[in-house]
């Protein structure tokens, strides 16, 4: 019996087709996909359902950053999924964080599994409009925005939209509609 291999461009537009769909993709599908090229097709499509302040892309050309702290393997598909792709006409920029000191420029930040403490420090030093998107026990908690969660074989997300106001971000109708939960929603 041959297999048949779904290339990982496939796999994402499967993913990106599918994540605000009623039924996404289940990590057990007969073509399973890994957890990682999940999570990056999501961060991939999550700067399309946010507003943001007026400022933060002051050209429009200026380029959609996302950053990758913690995740090697979240980084790694996320390089491969936006190459030579754009968002809302901008360009894609993915960037491997070391220092959550230093974000720079960054619009959306993953930052995988941390330690509380760490996790703690380092959301408390980013400032301004910043989508911070978390794979963290009791990351909205914590002040993530949106934290990732695996339900039934799926990868799924929460969102805090006091978090989101607090980084003066508004977040679309449409993505909360798809979220497990919605803190501070009144449903």
């Amino acid at each position: 019996m041959a297999l048949k291999v779904m290339s990982f461009g496939r796999m994402a537009v499967l993913v990106i087709a599918s994540t605000f769909g009623a039924c996404g993709p289940s990590l057990a599908d007969p073509y399973p996909l890994r957890e990682s090229a999940v999570k990056a097709a999501f961060l991939f499509k999550f700067g399309s359902f946010v507003e943001w302040p007026r400022d933060v892309f002051p050209k429009p050309d200026t380029p959609m950053v996302i950053g990758v702290a913690g995740d090697d393997a979240v980084a790694n598909d996320l390089e491969s999924l936006i190459a030579s792709r754009t968002a809302e006409g901008r360009p894609i920029v993915a960037r491997r964080v070391n220092d959550l000191g230093r974000t720079g420029d960054i619009h959306i930040l993953f930052v995988g599994n941390q330690r509380e403490t760490r996790f703690r420090e380092a959301l408390l030093s980013l400032k301004g409009p910043i989508l911070v998107v978390t794979d963290q026990d009791n990351g909205l908690r914590l002040g993530s925005v949106i934290n990732f969660s695996p339900v039934d074989g799926r990868v799924r997300f929460s969102v805090s939209l006091a978090a989101a106001e607090a980084r003066s971000l508004k977040l679309s109708a449409r993505l909360l509609a798809v979220a497990q939960v919605v803190e501070g929603a009144n449903r």
